[in-house]
């Protein structure tokens, strides 16, 4: 976090999946499902809306990002994409 340096979207969903992996492995498969798994690298306007798509994120710990106006669309981003998916879900 705070480097700048993006993470492309396969070493995101990769680390978020071992994660999740490691809950289930250890915990057990309801908790794995249950908890959620942030991405905490640097989150754009332009990454945020593919990034929330990736299977095993569940959300952003947004950095100096949240000081700028911009935040304000990847809050909508997510926030919309949530929306679809519940919708979906119905």
């Amino acid at each position: 976090m705070g480097t700048g340096t993006i993470a492309s979207f396969d070493q995101t969903q990769e680390s978020c999946s071992i994660i999740r992996q490691w809950v289930k492995e250890n915990i057990g498969e309801e908790q794995s499902q249950q908890v959620r798994v942030v991405y905490g690298g640097s989150v754009t306007e332009i990454n945020g809306e593919n990034m929330i798509k990736l299977p095993d994120v569940d959300g952003f710990l947004v950095g100096s990002t949240s000081t700028k106006p911009i935040f304000r669309t990847i809050f909508d981003i997510v926030n919309n994409y949530v929306q679809q998916t519940q919708d979906l879900q119905q």
